[in-house]
């Protein structure tokens, strides 16, 4: 099976695409549309995206006129952190499914650990409850925020999104959820970009006739950690989901892991919420 039609299993039985595509930072309508339906139209099943993107409307229209049955698409969305009192959260999943027009979401994440996490996570378990949203989790969590949930929450969170890639390598978290059957999602995984100048993974892809940004994704699928690289390119959409011809040895993960460690998005612990 070819890893663009690999799925993991969560805990409670739902299975999550290891490849899908993020779409952070897409704004413009129709490349937005276009970007989702070429992503379809290659192989593509599993789409992120976020209350905070402002962009469902039209993502869930181009699921729409992909003529891909609902069912086959696994979508994700957040529930951004203005609204994580329960009552905002409970209504902000009403509003993500009707801003999608679909019936249920696949899953939903918090954003990010705010002060009023735990209220969202309960708001969640309800909507879960409701069969509104088949698996519930959260983004940007460390182990603490993690700990402190699991000993207050019904359900367990079923996914971990972090921003995870060679700079930033996370073992903690990602040893914590992995230990606890938690599934982690990588995002920034090309690094923002970094990848295509760093000599160190330069090296590798050549090595292995890939581009930087190949060598990045499967740096993160051979440690069974979900994927959603962002592009708005064809010839890129379709290259980030070719990684069954290659694998990348014990040194190569070694060498990868030993790189510099810089985080390039906004730390969880000291986020002023």
């Amino acid at each position: 099976m070819k890893l663009i039609e690999t799925k993991l299993k969560l805990l409670n039985g739902v299975e999550i695409p290891l490849i899908g595509l993020g779409t952070y930072k897409l704004t413009d309508e129709t490349e937005t549309y276009q970007t989702v339906l070429t992503a379809l139209q290659n192989g593509y099943r599993h789409i992120d995206t976020a209350q905070y993107y402002g962009n469902e409307t039209i993502i869930g229209k181009a699921i729409k006129d992909s003529g891909v049955p609902r069912n086959e698409i696994f979508i994700t969305s957040k529930i951004w952190n203005a609204n994580h009192k329960y009552d905002a959260a409970l209504q902000e999943v009403d509003n993500i499914l009707q801003r999608l027009d679909i019936d249920y979401l696949d899953l939903c994440l918090i954003h990010w650990p705010t002060v009023d996490r735990n209220e969202c996570f309960r708001a969640l378990e309800t909507a879960y409850k409701a069969k509104k949203i088949r698996a519930i989790g959260v983004s940007n969590f460390e182990v603490s925020h993690l700990q402190e949930l699991m000993t207050i929450s019904e359900v367990k969170p079923m996914v971990n999104q972090i921003e995870l890639h060679p700079g930033l390598n996370n073992t903690a978290v990602v040893e914590f959820c992995q230990q606890n059957g938690i599934i982690v999602e990588s995002w920034a995984t090309l690094m923002q970009g970094k990848c295509v100048t760093n000599p160190t993974i330069l090296k590798i892809a050549e090595k292995h006739q890939k581009s930087p940004a190949q060598v990045c994704l499967k740096w993160a699928v051979q440690q069974n950690i979900v994927v959603i690289p962002k592009s708005t390119h064809k010839e890129r959409l379709i290259a980030n989901t070719q990684l069954d011809d290659f694998m990348l040895d014990e040194a190569d993960m070694a060498t990868l892991f030993a790189l510099p460690q810089e985080r390039l998005g906004s730390d969880p612990n000291y986020v002023d919420f």
